[in-house]
């Protein structure tokens, strides 16, 4: 009997022990956790001081190339041909084409160019050329899904022809048309993510004033619907050249004066959740998936303001600037403004994180990470580590 108590007693003290050591590993977990945020916010809230040249490549095509960030990678474009790079400047890829007039769309890791006015397009994604397009019709526009979805817009006689292909080039069997004399001519087009959602922008005449119609089309949700059209909003004396999916929920139509914010919860029937209209016309803007930057003349008349809105139409921050702007840029960690002292960076709390890097004569910069810019100048792709 005594035997089996000491057991029982045995059992018992293993038990406790083993308890004390779950709680203490719990407690080391706990604080490491904790540790780990704090080490988190303290670099994500560290302002940057210089920018070290890290890496310099030649680039071909000159002065006449355009580039664009696509998620850390850098798409070079010209009227001669598209190339992929890495962040270092190697070439991944690359395709030879003649575009007179070639205009570029990005969206998630596919890409889309089009020969505005002409009959090519190619469409891209991060690892290479996935397909291309020769059209029977001038290209007046185009737009691009996350996963390939590509739209070209065409023109034929007083009719725009909104033409869907698959990310091979394979023309789908999902189209709409726009009467020009009544829905105008389109300024721009912007595709879900998924790829089922369009919103056009078109130039029109609008009782005898000029104007813009913001027209919305589903094609999964919008088959009852003439044209797949689930609804349009018109606003006269006011253009808005460019369009932008903010996520699958929310879109943003950039304007003349204004940022108009619409809510696109449920799919079949969009509405306005926020204009935003300014007092001065807007000189520069970008819109991304969570939010959107303009900058314009100050209300008092002296000056430049910076100002980003989420894509519910609320001011996260405004600043004072002194330059105009050559590119503005609205990434995944800053807002990146260069002129012609530099580069800024600025958090979406308004911080200023980083202010500099006037070595090279700053034109277009990509922030391809938190850390780390890519600056196109000159031929060459210059890589620079923030510290």
């Amino acid at each position: 009997m005594a035997e089996e108590s000491r057991k029982k007693l045995s059992a018992k003290k293993v038990r406790h022990i083993n308890r004390k050591r779950l709680i203490r590993l719990i407690a080391v977990l706990i604080l490491a956790a904790a540790a780990l945020v704090l080490l988190i916010r303290l670099v994500s809230r560290r302002n940057f001081r210089s920018a070290d040249l890290i890496s310099d490549s030649e680039q071909s095509g000159g002065s006449a190339v355009s580039y664009l960030h696509l998620g850390g990678r850098i798409l070079r474009y010209s009227q001669n041909g598209a190339a992929m790079l890495e962040g270092s400047g190697k070439e991944l890829w690359n395709l030879s084409y003649v575009y007179a007039k070639p205009k570029a769309k990005l969206q998630g890791s596919y890409g889309a160019i089009a020969d505005i006015g002409g009959t090519g397009a190619c469409i891209f994604g991060r690892d290479g050329i996935t397909g291309q397009i020769t059209t029977n019709s001038p290209i007046l526009n185009l737009a691009v899904s996350e996963k390939g979805t590509t739209v070209l817009i065409l023109e034929e006689g007083t009719k725009s022809i909104i033409q869907f292909y698959d990310r091979t080039g394979k023309p789908l069997d999902i189209s709409a048309t726009l009467e020009m004399a009544i829905s105008g001519f389109p300024l721009d087009a912007a595709l879900s993510p998924d790829g089922t959602g369009l919103i056009v922008s078109a130039g029109a005449y609008l009782s005898g004033v000029l104007g813009t119609q913001i027209v919305f089309y589903n094609f999964a949700v919008g088959k009852g619907e003439m044209n797949r059209l689930v609804g349009y909003f018109t606003y006269e004396n006011v253009l808005f050249p460019e369009i932008r999916y903010m996520g699958g929920e929310a879109a943003v139509a950039v304007g003349d004066d204004r940022l108009v914010f619409f809510d696109l919860s449920t799919e079949n029937k969009p509405k306005v959740g926020q204009e935003v209209k300014f007092e001065t016309e807007i000189s520069a803007a970008d819109a991304g998936e969570a939010h959107a930057a303009v900058v314009r003349s100050a209300d008092s008349g002296t000056g430049l303001v910076l100002e980003v809105f989420d894509r519910t139409g609320r001011k996260c921050f405004a600043a004072d600037l002194t330059e105009y702007p050559r590119y503005l840029e609205e990434g995944r960690n800053y807002v990146l403004m260069t002129s012609a002292s530099g580069v800024r960076l600025w958090d979406y709390k308004g911080r200023l994180r980083f202010t500099g890097l006037a070595e090279q004569d700053p034109q277009t910069v990509f922030a391809v990470d938190r850390n780390t810019l890519i600056q196109p100048s000159g031929g060459h792709l210059f890589r620079w580590r923030l510290r």
